[in-house]
């Protein structure tokens, strides 16, 4: 299907997914009793609705161990960031989750010039300076800068996933990107259940507890989120393709104010998401 092999299909896709998935996540675990338990479910559902997706994808394997050793490192490090952005996303609106997202940009910018020696470049500064004035504007409340412990497991999230990144060089194209993202979510689960000592038991209980159809369709929809993201930077520039996926911001943001009624903020929200997509902007440039 030639539309698969269009970026902009999968530009929409994710932009789409990713609005309908933080909304329904937000609705799904309004009954969470263990973030640990909410994330190792969460990843294999996911795991599972990536299977119906091998198909669309060239089935390629690689040779190399390396790569292997590489991934696990990756997935290792992705067991951490996702059970502390389960929890941040059950603390804080999905808009300014997704803007707090963006703090991964800066991160990796800053690793990359104190770990690959690269070229300090000014328009990079820039546009770093303007993701953490937003970041920074999104946590201005009544005359002060408040950090509640949401914004702090985000932030420690986004530096973590910034490192994941530094090491996963194009690790994707090696491997089918649905059995990809089979292995970068189920992989995690299985480090979270050992290390969290969460029993199959206590998993059926936590299920239970959330409404299943939003649960479903979170699960589902971050699955496309995974496959579309990847899959856009494959087929198109990254210059183009950064600040078009931070529209999430944005649409998350105008979701709330005109469907949920939610105008707390409204006002900071709208400016952070302007100014991150910008900053996203000048980096890329």
């Amino acid at each position: 299907m030639e539309i698969l092999n269009s970026w902009k299909f999968w530009v929409v896709l994710y932009l789409v997914s990713a609005v309908v998935f933080a909304q329904a996540f937000k609705k799904a675990n309004r009954n969470m009793k263990s973030a640990g338990a909410l994330t190792i479910l969460l990843e294999v559902f996911t795991a599972f609705f990536a299977l119906f997706f091998i198909p669309f994808f060239d089935f390629t394997w690689p040779t190399d161990t390396s790569v292997y050793l590489t991934l696990l490192a990756v997935v290792s490090i992705y067991a951490i960031t996702d059970r502390l952005n389960i929890e941040a996303r059950y603390g804080l609106d999905p808009s300014v989750f997704s803007m707090l997202k963006q703090l991964s940009t800066v991160f990796l910018i800053i690793l990359g010039f104190i770990f690959l020696k690269e070229q300090i470049v000014l328009k990079k500064i820039i546009g770093s300076v303007i993701i953490i004035f937003a970041n920074v504007l999104l946590a201005f409340d009544k005359g002060k800068v408040r950090f509640n412990k949401y914004f702090i497991m985000s932030f420690i999230s986004n530096f973590l996933f910034a490192v994941a990144m530094l090491i996963n060089v194009n690790i994707s194209n090696y491997f089918n990107l649905a059995l990809y993202t089979i292995f970068t979510v189920f992989t995690p689960s299985i480090i979270i259940a050992i290390v969290g000592k969460h029993s199959i038991k206590e998993l059926t209980s936590e299920f239970k507890r959330y409404d299943k159809k939003n649960f479903l369709v979170a699960a589902f929809t971050w699955c496309l989120m995974l496959i579309a993201s990847v899959r856009a930077y494959q087929l198109g520039n990254v210059t183009l393709i950064a600040p078009l996926l931070t529209l999430t911001s944005i649409l998350n943001t105008m979701y709330e104010y005109f469907v949920c009624n939610n105008k707390s903020k409204f006002l900071q929200k709208v400016i952070a998401s302007i100014l991150i997509i910008l900053g996203v902007v000048i980096i890329k440039m």
